[in-house]
């Protein structure tokens, strides 16, 4: 399993060359939640909390009984509502950063083991880049810490846009 490249350097940004700028690529990560390696996080700043989908509790060794319930209602992009299943605080590592981090568990099939959302992004000080499929923490002694994203789920070509894409012969 493909755990994602960690380097301590300072945050600087490569200008973007064109096929960095032509994948529609999500930003997935290699996570350890509570010790046990967690593949396929996604790391979305358009959420603004951390979301956790039921198949989830019972591979971290966690079942219903140990959710918190909360009268939290949330609102998908379209604007609709639904309530959760409840709420689990869990010790959550990405790269070398580890932080306790509260989690809404929804009964959907997502595409995604968990999401981090900005109460994770903004709560261990990250900027995540889509564009350069990586994040960059600022761990508490100064130094950055930058987190490639995993590429695995990825064919060589796809999830590339291009004008041959559209074209038709």
């Amino acid at each position: 399993m493909q755990r994602g490249a960690v380097e301590d350097e300072r945050a600087i940004f490569q200008r973007p060359s064109e096929h960095m700028k032509s994948h529609l690529k999500p930003l997935f990560v290699w996570a350890k939640v509570e010790d046990k390696g967690v593949n396929k996080v996604l790391v979305d700043g358009g959420a603004a909390i951390n979301l956790m989908p039921r198949f989830m509790l019972k591979k971290l060794g966690k079942t219903e009984a140990n959710l918190i319930s909360h009268d939290m209602v949330l609102s998908d992009y379209e604007g609709k509502t639904s309530t959760s299943m409840g709420a689990i605080m869990l010790n959550i590592t990405v790269g070398t950063v580890s932080r306790s981090t509260l989690f809404i568990v929804v009964p959907s099939m997502a595409n995604y083991n968990l999401l981090l959302g900005r109460e994770w992004i903004h709560g261990v000080g990250a900027v995540p880049s889509t564009l350069h499929q990586r994040i960059s923490i600022w761990k508490t002694d100064g130094v950055v810490e930058n987190v490639q994203a995993d590429q695995s789920y990825y064919l060589a070509e796809a999830g590339y846009v291009n004008k041959k894409n559209f074209e038709k012969n």
